[in-house]
């Protein structure tokens, strides 16, 4: 009787062994020394087996979901307690562990982390390298099991965040959020004002503000030209001659054009200021120039900050007479950006505290809520 149950003994190790073998992986990286000599059960499964998707993962089509899949499980599979981790790595060398399912699921939101973290936040197809490990827990000691190599591809999506200019624009100043880019899209945004084609411009974007080390500029160093690439800790942005440009940064590809204005005398106000049902439509809230280096020129730029607003309708105009006013249908609720237009109908804003900001050259306009 003994002896029967200790050849029993002597096979289940054995057959424990070669389903060991048999796992793909790293087979003596231990996070504890095995310490114990508990019986094994003869039947333990420990396998791993997953394969790359098969088509991009394009992070704009996901919509709500909070989930992204990033490999296709072959065999994944114990009877023994487990964790799954997939770990994506660059290039470079750098490294991001995710908590996975059974099923190639990680936090959403800690892969796209991870992507601006390894690329930047250009919108371009990136590819990974990435594993699974499984860790099973058995008896106290933990056996870690680790997948062969497979990619990940990934296309991020444009990030949705406010671009602040930092240059003579706004007399480099990086305390106060005063000169925004006009957005036209979520890849497309703006700004219209003068440029003296000297070291003028770089810029910031909201969860990078006020760090010089983190200002968008001309890949490469300054750069006097009417097109050009941007990335972080570049160089000066300027034309190739002073001049009233418009200069529009594209998102997606990360590039910049400037387009020389028709008009190079573009028409000066007193004053620019909001008014509506917030104020009866009869005491206009002035906004403020945003201050130039240089005096020689006005910005054409304005802003006002924390302004507490009503629910109702509200329209821009100049030197507080309605000769010359901006105004749009459009709920702000639903778009917080756009132009007006000379005599165009009221915008409505729900009501709120928000930084407003506006330019007279082309009537665009910005509402942040504060």
């Amino acid at each position: 009787m003994i002896m029967k149950k200790y050849m029993k003994y002597l096979c289940g190790l054995s057959l424990l062994c070669v389903l060991f073998a048999s796992c793909k992986g790293d087979y003596d990286d231990w996070a504890q020394p095995q310490h114990n000599e508990q019986e094994q059960p003869a039947d333990v499964q420990m396998t791993v087996d997953v394969v790359a998707l098969a088509n991009v993962i394009e992070i704009e089509s996901l919509g709500e979901a909070s989930q992204v899949q990033v490999f296709v499980p072959q065999k994944v599979e114990s009877n023994v307690d487990a964790t799954y981790v997939v770990t994506l790595s660059d290039d470079k060398g750098n490294t991001q562990d995710f908590t996975a399912s059974t099923e190639g699921y990680i936090d959403r939101q800690q892969f796209e982390e991870a992507i601006v973290k390894f690329f930047g936040k250009k919108q371009e197809e990136r590819t990974c390298n990435g594993v699974l490990t499984a860790l099973y827990e058995q008896n106290g000691s933990t056996m870690k099991v680790v997948s062969a190599p497979f990619i990940v591809r990934v296309l991020p999506a444009v990030p949705e965040l406010n671009y602040w200019i930092y240059g003579k624009q706004n007399g480099r100043d990086s305390k106060v959020k005063t000169l925004p880019l006009m957005p036209v899209s979520k890849e497309l945004q703006t700004v219209t004002t003068y440029f003296s084609g000297k070291l003028d411009t770089k810029l910031w974007s909201d969860d990078t503000f006020g760090d010089t080390k983190e200002t968008y500029g001309a890949t490469g160093g300054n750069q006097a030209s009417m097109s050009h690439e941007f990335s972080v800790g570049g160089g000066y942005i300027c034309p190739p001659a002073a001049g009233w440009y418009t200069l529009s940064f594209n998102f997606a590809t990360y590039s910049y054009t400037f387009s020389r204005l028709d008009n190079q005398s573009p028409a000066e106000y007193s004053s620019i200021s909001l008014i509506g049902d917030f104020n009866g439509w009869g005491s206009d809230l002035e906004l403020q120039q945003v201050a130039a280096s240089n005096n020689s020129w006005q910005s054409h730029c304005w802003y006002a900050l924390g302004v507490e607003l009503t629910a109702g309708e509200v329209k821009f105009r100049a030197d507080q007479k309605w000769d010359v006013n901006w105004g749009v249908s459009q709920s702000i609720k639903d778009n917080p950006y756009g132009t007006g237009t000379q005599d165009g109908l009221n915008m409505t804003v729900p009501a709120g505290k928000y930084n407003v900001y506006f330019n007279d050259i082309t009537g665009e306009f910005l509402f942040v809520e504060d």
